[in-house]
């Protein structure tokens, strides 16, 4: 009967450890899509705004709004770009001694580069306006770069909890 205790507590443990795992990878996919398509929706509006068209902050949280909602198979490819770039992140990170923040940040960063600049490669144009420019693009990498750092740091502290 002890063994049948044990295991039960094994797996209530590692039922556990998976689901923090995925509400950590969860919450960083968000993350990253939220600052990504805000800065999308706000290069957008610079272009506008560089063109004389004067638009009301109405209309720019409507449509910062709207990309949210709108961009949705943009949230796709980011949260399949995060999983193989963060499962990459972790096989590296057993052979290099590096810090799990730092490693998931430079993991996300990458991911969204490496997403739009397939997109551009792949379709001679980003489906993704506001990371035409060099700004846009930099502006995208940081929010994976943000999300990867949220990454990064649940995965420090699910670590370090006993």
């Amino acid at each position: 009967m002890v063994y049948s205790s044990s295991r039960q507590t094994v797996f209530a443990i590692v039922r556990t450890h998976w689901a923090k795992l995925f509400i950590s990878f969860t919450l960083s996919v968000l993350v990253t899509y939220t600052l990504a398509s805000l800065a999308h929706s706000q290069q957008v509006l610079s272009g506008l705004l560089q063109l004389g068209v004067l638009i009301p902050m109405a209309d720019r949280i409507a449509m910062s709004a709207g990309d949210w909602v709108g961009l949705y198979l943009y949230l796709v490819v980011i949260a399949i770009g995060l999983l193989i770039a963060f499962c990459v992140m972790t096989l590296l990170r057993r052979v290099l001694p590096v810090p799990e923040v730092p490693l998931y940040a430079v993991g996300g960063a990458l991911a969204l580069f490496v997403i739009l600049f397939s997109m551009r490669e792949l379709g001679s144009l980003t489906p993704i306006a506001g990371a035409r420019g060099a700004l846009g693009m930099s502006l995208q990498c940081l929010a994976g770069a943000v999300g990867g750092t949220l990454f990064g740091y649940r995965i420090a502290r699910l670590k370090a909890q006993p």
